[in-house]
């Protein structure tokens, strides 16, 4: 495994025997959800067997790609691009075309810069809409139609565009009468689960991502989840902040002083959020990078309201040395730090966080990866799934639908004159 939880600091905030009570009830659940029949249809990321599906065609379609490609244009919304653009801005180092997102935003400056970049550039692009009918990326999928009507023939333009959508939807009708490649997105898996389908899996390969290596982190996790229902990571993250909700603590910060994490961050915001926030109940996610944030919001979390838990994501090694030296002439006063490479300098800062943030009274928590790989990201990714189910199981709230979105886009669509 190249990921571990730290529960350490929480001795100070939650007793011992409580904890493992907890623990237990949350590790029913865990073996629950991986034993059930799914019949709500709402479990199918639970194991692999939705990634498999037409892996051999994505694989194809991603070299010719890589190949092909100057940019490779992600058009999607919420759970439908963030864990692929999480891991895809993270290891950017990977070999691939440039990566664009569209169908995120409805800001005219936004479209209007992503179009200028692709101008003169060869592009392909993948739509990813479950049901189809969401604003952003319906929207979006029209602009650039027109725009590649204008750069490419009609044969051309069929290679270069991939739909990933559900069965029987408008989506896979218009990849029919076009040519487009269609890929699958799973009946049984929401948006926010959606990491290792085709809806993920499909754009990692198009960069230039180690899909293998991804699929390997997930499947570590998930075995981790049915040999150890009681013990492992998901459930005993899921168990102490759930125990946290329960004396107050409802606001979750996810920090981390790996910029690297940032759109991870915004994956996880979304997975909570969406997955807790009902019935007047949840934990409220938000989320900062470090240290850059602490000097925005340090204040605040040593000293503010106690309502707070802070889950840190660490990494043990950083892939990278910068080594401060010496300078005597110049005189900054900064000589304390001669030799130092800036991995033991933030190392540092982050334990003096870590540590003062609990003596103030947020309790801490701490994922750790050894490295920023795919097959951390696909170990994360599984945990925080699992936990997120656990837990909103425990708050009793249905941690898979999202009534709530959908009461406010039907507000939109009924202020933008869209029949029903």
């Amino acid at each position: 495994m190249s990921v571990s939880l730290d529960l350490s600091k929480l001795n100070l905030f939650l007793n011992e025997e409580e904890l493992q009570l907890h623990q237990k009830i949350a590790g029913e659940i865990c073996r629950e959800i991986l034993e059930k029949e799914d019949t709500e249809n709402v479990l199918g990321w639970r194991t692999l067997e939705q990634s498999a599906v037409q892996l051999d065609v994505m694989r194809e379609k991603a070299r010719e790609i890589r190949e092909n490609a100057d940019v490779f244009v992600i058009v999607g919304v919420g759970g439908s691009n963030q864990a692929a653009r999480a891991m895809i801005e993270a290891l950017k180092d990977r070999k691939g075309p440039e990566v664009l997102y569209l169908g995120n935003t409805l800001s005219p400056y936004y479209i209007r810069h992503v179009l200028e970049q692709i101008e003169g550039k060869s592009i392909y692009i993948d739509v990813i809409a479950k049901n189809f009918e969401t604003l952003e990326p319906g929207s979006h999928f029209r602009i650039l139609r027109q725009w590649m009507r204008k750069h490419y023939t009609k044969e051309e333009m069929a290679k270069r565009v991939i739909v990933t959508g559900t069965y029987g939807s408008r989506l896979e009708e218009i990849a029919k009468e076009n040519g487009f490649l269609f890929l699958s997105f799973p009946e049984s898996v929401g948006g926010r689960y959606s990491a290792f389908t085709p809806v993920g899996l499909f754009p990692a390969l198009a960069a230039g991502l180690d899909a293998d290596g991804f699929l390997k982190g997930v499947q570590l996790a998930m075995d981790d989840c049915r040999k150890n229902p009681e013990n492992n990571p998901a459930v005993r993250y899921g168990a102490a902040r759930h125990l946290l909700y329960e004396k107050g603590y409802d606001i979750e910060m996810l920090v981390s002083f790996e910029p690297q994490y940032e759109y991870f961050t915004k994956w996880w915001v979304q997975l909570f959020g969406e997955s807790e926030g009902k019935e007047k109940k949840g934990i409220f996610p938000a989320a900062a990078i470090y240290s850059e944030d602490l000097h925005s919001i340090g204040q605040y979390m040593q000293d503010g309201r106690r309502n707070l838990i802070e889950t840190f994501v660490s990494v043990q090694n950083p892939k990278a040395t910068v080594v401060i030296e010496p300078d005597p002439e110049f005189g900054d006063r900064f000589d304390y730090l001669d030799g130092m490479d800036f991995d033991q300098i933030n190392k540092a800062a982050e334990k003096a966080t870590w540590d003062a943030h609990a003596r103030g009274g947020v309790p801490c928590i701490r994922f750790q990866a050894d490295e920023i790989t795919e097959e951390s990201f696909g170990e994360l990714y599984y945990y925080f799934m699992m936990a997120c189910a656990v837990s909103g199981t425990l708050m009793g709230v249905n941690p898979f639908d999202q009534e709530g979105v959908e009461e406010y886009k039907r507000s939109m669509f009924a202020a933008l004159g869209k029949d029903k």
